[in-house]
């Protein structure tokens, strides 16, 4: 009896130590190698003590080159069996990254291949849950090369403009001076440009429509397709229509599709992880005073309480409308005129307006009643907002929260806020407290303050390019980004900052990574 005992003691010992070491592998194949889509992505997730494995980094997109989607295949194939889910961008699959889904020469025979041996996975390589994520191409309103085809230099903002009339043509909502002015940008703009531009976006569809197979199948245990960069009217919206048309076809237990493109991965991870575990986290979502659901923010084409809803269903979670129920909740500070401007206006100052205020004194209350709280600053774009960090810190709420996010888009921040809140109850000790100062020095001390400083002090007085910066000019820019980010923080944060180092991953000064010290 005592040897049974012991027995099942050891057995006890060996299960818990396994729990607790990891939860299981998840294959994890990012769009790119930038840190939200793969270090902060990865860290997050192992945190939560599940052991995410990625593919070598030679093998990923990076600013320099395109991903290798032939190599990322194999790598994909070759370890499929030995996890219990693969979540995986197809963009790196099939184009060899995200700018490589815009810019790249490949045949359309070879698009298609490529989305048929992803369909085959889990047919081929065992039944392993198999989450994918794709995006159909932006609409960016300006934008060049490298991250467009060479043209957009020239011609992005008018093959914007001409999106925009095409789709309120369709729409029939054009007024009849936008008519005469299409009719001016159709011959304007070069016909060789046009065919490039509607080709291109035109593989892109075709290749997102093989995808949906997958689905219909049942080989995609889930599929989430994102509207990179786009706007209520726009090229981008046109083409969302008709595949709005088809994605409505399918099961919406297996397909989502929204607004947004980096924050993609890190929802289907936090999917996996609560479909892993047979969980399903009821969320509800609180905005600030104003407009606040009703908006439909910068760079989007929605509004932000449908995004909401279809973020938390991404997730996998579910919508609640009792906060009482509710494991988390999703505080969305929103403009309260519903104009969301960029975080470098001069409007984001450390004043503080009683719209604020209140947003802060709701997210204490909810802290106060053992509420998990997720706070996403979408007030402004590409950016956080000043006078929210300030009375975060202020008020001593900001390490209270489950999690925080106020970077580039409205849905980049809802969707990482999102995805890190749900992990909360799961991260090992100090991994949330780390998690938010990232995000704080990253999406309010970089984004919204010492990025344009490092424009207007150091890069555009010395003729610098905003991307692809020498050796050089690199590394003195990351010495002013350090420099400049502990100043900033040191109000609020104190010597936080100095815990962290800080690059310029993609030698441009729209990203920088904040990477802990050891």
């Amino acid at each position: 009896m005592k040897a049974l005992r012991i027995l099942f003691f050891v057995a006890i010992l060996l299960l818990t130590n396994s729990a607790w070491a990891a939860k299981g592998t998840i294959l994890y194949v990012p769009m790119d190698n930038r840190p939200v889509c793969l270090d902060y992505t990865v860290q997050t997730m192992r945190g939560a003590g599940w052991d995410v494995q990625t593919p070598p980094a030679e093998l990923l997109a990076n600013h320099l080159q395109d991903g290798n989607p032939e190599a990322l295949f194999d790598w994909l194939e070759d370890n499929v069996e030995e996890s219990v889910a693969v979540v995986a961008s197809s963009d790196a699959l099939i184009y060899g990254g995200l700018v490589a889904s815009r810019t790249h020469e490949i045949p359309m025979s070879v698009l298609a291949q490529r989305a048929e041996r992803l369909v085959n996975l889990k047919r081929d390589y065992g039944g392993n849950k198999i989450y994918i994520f794709t995006t159909i191409m932006r609409s960016p309103k300006a934008s060049s090369a490298p991250v467009e085809p060479a043209y957009y230099k020239e011609w992005g903002p008018k093959l914007f403009r001409m999106g925009a009339l095409e789709d309120k043509l369709e729409l029939k909502q054009i007024e009849r001076r936008e008519v005469q002015e299409l009719a001016d940008l159709r011959r304007e703009i070069p016909p060789a440009v046009q065919e490039d531009m509607y080709q291109r976006r035109a593989n892109n569809i075709r290749a997102t429509e093989l995808l949906l197979h997958g689905v219909e199948s049942g080989d995609f245990d889930y599929l989430l397709i994102g509207r990179d960069d786009t706007a209520p009217f726009s090229q981008a919206h046109r083409e969302a229509r008709v595949m709005d048309i088809l994605v409505n076809e399918l099961p919406k237990e297996r397909i989502r599709f929204f607004s947004g493109a980096d924050q993609l991965g890190l929802l289907l991870l936090s999917r996996a992880s609560n479909r892993l575990q047979y969980e399903l986290p009821l969320v509800n979502v609180t905005y600030a005073v104003g407009k606040g659901g009703a908006t439909v923010p910068t760079y989007e084409d929605d509004t932000v309480a449908e995004s909401a809803k279809q973020h938390i269903f991404a997730a996998g979670g579910f919508p609640a409308k009792l906060r009482k129920r509710a494991d988390l909740i999703l505080a969305v500070n929103t403009p309260k005129d519903g104009i969301t401007l960029e975080a470098a206006n001069a409007v984001n100052n450390y004043v503080v307006p009683k719209e604020t205020t209140n947003f802060v004194h709701k997210v204490e209350r909810l802290l106060a009643n053992g509420h998990n709280v997720a706070v996403a600053d979408i007030k402004f774009g590409n950016g956080a907002d000043n006078a929210l960090v300030k009375e975060l810190w202020t008020k001593g709420v900001a390490h209270k929260v489950a999690a925080y996010g106020g970077w580039n888009t409205a849905g980049n921040s809802l969707g990482f806020a999102l995805a890190q809140g749900l992990l909360n109850d799961m991260y090992l000790p100090g991994v949330r407290e780390q998690l938010l100062n990232q995000r704080y020095l990253d999406d309010w001390a970089y984004q919204a303050n010492v990025r344009m400083q490092a424009y207007t002090k150091l890069v555009w007085p010395n003729y610098w390019p905003n991307s692809g910066l020498n050796d050089e000019q690199r590394t003195a820019a990351e010495n002013f980004i350090t420099r400049e980010i502990k100043q900033v923080s040191a109000p609020y944060m104190g010597a936080i900052a100095d815990d962290f180092t800080y690059i310029l991953p993609w030698s441009r000064m729209f990203e920088v990574e904040v990477i802990p010290n050891e």
